[in-house]
């Protein structure tokens, strides 16, 4: 009977480092999202921009111009370029539903910019926290349920390489 305990004890904590080593951070962003706590980001903006802001206010052209190009063919959403370093992607009514960040002049509202590591992120923003893996980098991530909204960190060898701030919903 003891050896038994001792093999499931074994079995239970092999499948809880596997878990959380290898399938949890290539879970999708959605998945990550439901099992993270939530952080309030309903301050968080990149330059001034906002979530829902509209593409065509006063505010925003008066600051990027009104001759924006699109960046991406993609569908749902377009992106433009606002300036090197900073781009967004709108709805059909031209809110802006995602936030690109890869100046590194550029800060989040608690002053996280490119080049920073995990340690200047989480003294940032908390530790309720997700991490997973894209397109071979890591991300360090932050969930805001009430407003469906997220921010996540790009890692390059635990340095912030992008910033990304956009509605949970986006693709």
């Amino acid at each position: 009977m003891r050896n038994r305990i001792i093999f499931i004890a074994i079995i239970s904590i092999f499948i809880s480092i596997l878990f959380n080593s290898i399938i949890k951070p290539n879970l999708g962003r959605g998945t990550h999202h439901i099992l993270a706590e939530s952080t309030d980001l309903s301050e968080e903006n990149i330059e001034d921009l906002r979530l829902h802001d509209n593409i065509r206010s006063s505010k925003i052209i008066s600051k990027y111009g009104d001759k924006m190009k699109e960046s991406r063919d993609v569908v749902d959403y377009n992106y433009f370029n606002l300036r090197k370093g900073i781009e967004v992607a709108v709805n059909s009514e031209d809110e802006i539903l995602r936030v690109i960040a890869t100046d590194d002049e550029l800060k989040t509202s608690k002053g996280i910019k490119i080049g920073n590591n995990d340690t200047d992120i989480r003294s940032a923003y908390g530790n309720d926290s997700y991490y997973r893996r894209e397109q071979g980098m890591d991300i360090i991530g932050y969930i805001d349920k009430e407003k469906s909204c997220s921010i996540e960190f790009w890692m390059v060898d635990n340095k912030v390489e992008l910033i990304r701030f956009d509605e949970s919903l986006m693709k």
